[in-house]
């Protein structure tokens, strides 16, 4: 059974690290410490290869904190190629016909030969040759014939394979909508960013803004005065992440 660490927060702390604030989602906790951002993903995809069900980074490194869409790249990448596949093969069936290809030959199967001439040698001879070529005229006509049929087929078979081709795009275009979900991402400099889902009960705006608050150096919301607060919405809004003491550092040196 697998331990829910979210319940054991203190024993990952180090000593003298103190939790600040705590945002439990759907299927995420995330835990700002003095010194860390912690982030528990108790999500179904955190058992799955390459990803990790606890990550954390320091807190000066987390840069920004944005809301993001993504998929499963494996069903996109199959979509696009039996998409691919499949405009190939009904392009080919539109403007080439295999079947075509093999010319109709009408051949004489009877040679000319009405029993006079020469003696009676010669129209023995002659009957002879009539035979071979009535025979060759058969093989060679019914190998033509052959050919036509397997290029017949060799047609329907492009055209069947790029429809089914097309109908499998859209299965795997169809997965790949489903597998598309929210994700909360922590962007770390000089590292991975650590991703975890929102669930469809998770509000993005409001747990932006109190992780970014959170994240950043300074007084917390309820120590700030009305126009810091103010200040610090509009900073979150427009994607900028400089810590406070660098834009009162400004704002003092303008002034």
């Amino acid at each position: 059974m697998a331990v829910n660490w979210t319940h054991h927060v203190d024993t990952l702390r180090y000593d003298g690290e103190t939790e600040q604030r705590r945002l439990e989602l759907e299927t995420a906790t995330i835990v700002v410490t003095s010194h860390r951002v912690l982030a528990f993903d108790r999500s179904s995809r955190s058992h799955s290869p390459g990803t990790h069900p606890y990550r954390h980074a320091d807190r000066p490194n987390v840069q920004h904190v944005t809301v993001s869409q993504s998929g499963s790249t494996k069903h996109l990448l199959r979509s696009l190629l039996a998409g691919a596949l499949g405009l190939t093969l009904l392009t080919i069936a539109a403007v080439v016909s295999f079947g075509e290809l093999i010319p109709e030959l009408e051949l004489d199967g009877t040679a000319a030969g009405d029993g006079t001439g020469a003696g009676a040698g010669t129209g023995t001879g002659t009957a002879t040759d009539a035979g071979d070529a009535a025979g060759t005229t058969a093989a060679v006509d019914s190998t033509f014939e052959t050919l036509g049929v397997l290029f017949q087929v060799l047609d329907t078979g492009i055209l069947i394979g790029g429809i089914l081709s097309l109908a499998l795009a859209v299965v795997f275009a169809g997965l790949y909508v489903r597998s598309r979900s929210r994700q909360l991402v922590l962007e770390v400099a000089g590292g991975d960013d650590i991703a975890v889902p929102l669930g469809e009960t998770d509000d993005a705006a409001p747990i932006t803004l109190s992780l970014s608050e959170a994240i950043q150096p300074g007084p917390t919301a309820d120590q700030r005065s009305p126009a810091e607060k103010a200040e610090f919405s509009q900073s979150s809004e427009s994607g900028e992440s400089r810590p406070r003491g660098d834009r009162r550092r400004g704002r003092d040196e303008s002034g």
